[in-house]
This record gives C-alpha cells, sequence and structure tokens, in this order.
C-alpha cells in the first residue's frame, strides 16, 4: 500500500474511532517519519554496500567535512553524530580496525586522544557522499526553489519546537 493512502486511511479509521480529536499534524509527522525512514533505507544501502554502517559512515563524514587534516575530539564528534560517548567507542574502533581513522594522544590530557581520518577514509567518504548526495537530488529534485526553501524552514521550526518540548520534559524529571 503506497504510503499517502496508508496515512490517508490511518487518520480516518483514527478519526472514525476517536472524532473528538484533531489528527491532522498527527498524518503530517507520519508522512514525515515514512520520508526518513526511506532516505534512511537508501542511505543503509549506500553505506553497507562500502562496507560501513551507518553510524560509521556518520564519523567518517564528520571528520572529513571538517577538513582531510581536521583533529576532533570524540566527545565532539559523539556530539555531532548525536551518539552516546560509549555508542562512539564502538564506531571508532572499528574504524580505526579498517584503517579509516587514527586516534593520537592528547599531549596535554593523557586521558584524551584526538581523531584524524585517513587517507582511505577520506577516500571512502568522498566516494559515499557524491553518491548520497546524487541519489538525494534524483530522489527530491523535484522539490526546488521556493518548495524547498519552505520545506527547511517547516522542519527546522519543528526540530527546534521537538527539542524544547524535550528539554522541558527532562528538566521536569
Amino acid at each position: 500500500m503506497e504510503i499517502s493512502r496508508l496515512v490517508d486511511e490511518t487518520v480516518s479509521t483514527w478519526h472514525q474511532e476517536r472524532p473528538d480529536l484533531d489528527f491532522e499534524h498527527m498524518g503530517a509527522m507520519l508522512r514525515l517519519n515514512a520520508l526518513v525512514q526511506a532516505a534512511s533505507s537508501k542511505i543503509r544501502i549506500i553505506t553497507e554496500a562500502h562496507g560501513l554502517t551507518m553510524g560509521e559512515f556518520d564519523v567518517l563524514a564528520t571528520l572529513r567535512r571538517h577538513g582531510v587534516d581536521s583533529k576532533l575530539t570524540p566527545s565532539y564528534i559523539a556530539e555531532v553524530a548525536m551518539v552516546s560517548p560509549s555508542g562512539l567507542t564502538h564506531r571508532l574502533a572499528q574504524l580505526e580496525k579498517s584503517g579509516y581513522i587514527t586516534r593520537i594522544a592528547d599531549d596535554s590530557d593523557r586521558r584524551s586522544s584526538f581523531i584524524t581520518i585517513t587517507s582511505s577514509g577520506a577516500a571512502l567518504a568522498e566516494i559515499i557522499i557524491e553518491v548520497i548526495v546524487e541519489q538525494s537530488n534524483q530522489l527530491y529534485g523535484s522539490l526546488s526553489g521556493d518548495n524547498l526553501e519552505s520545506f527547511t524552514r517547516v522542519v527546522s521550526i519543528l526540530t527546534e519546537q521537538v527539542e524544547n518540548s524535550t528539554n522541558q520534559i527532562t528538566a521536569t524529571q
């Protein structure tokens, strides 16, 4: 069943069961969720075809976009990749084992290190990002100009609202 029809059916049947509730926003979020899942699935296929998980690629992409000579701390990478430090540890170990990153001791703090991308890691990141951008342009290329700007603005507003809502929930616990 196509996504739009499935979401329409979900909203319609809920509306029949609970006519006292407004399901319009929920329908929009279900559509956005389906879009994110489809995009994530495509990215996962691309990264796995190159021998990486999405999380491992995220680390390589973070390093690569900061410049091939950049040195980033694991805590910064974890923050940008939106992953816990313990979740990052496994990714870093796998990438180091594969020869895509190098750890460099921090001379000013023996407990810390910096992460750099190797030439093979940078080359792999370049290949994968080119494929992802090409796929994104093909899949979502019909959304351009004012529509793309509006979509980006709406998603940014929703992201901010979710962050504020999450922060409020955390603050009250």
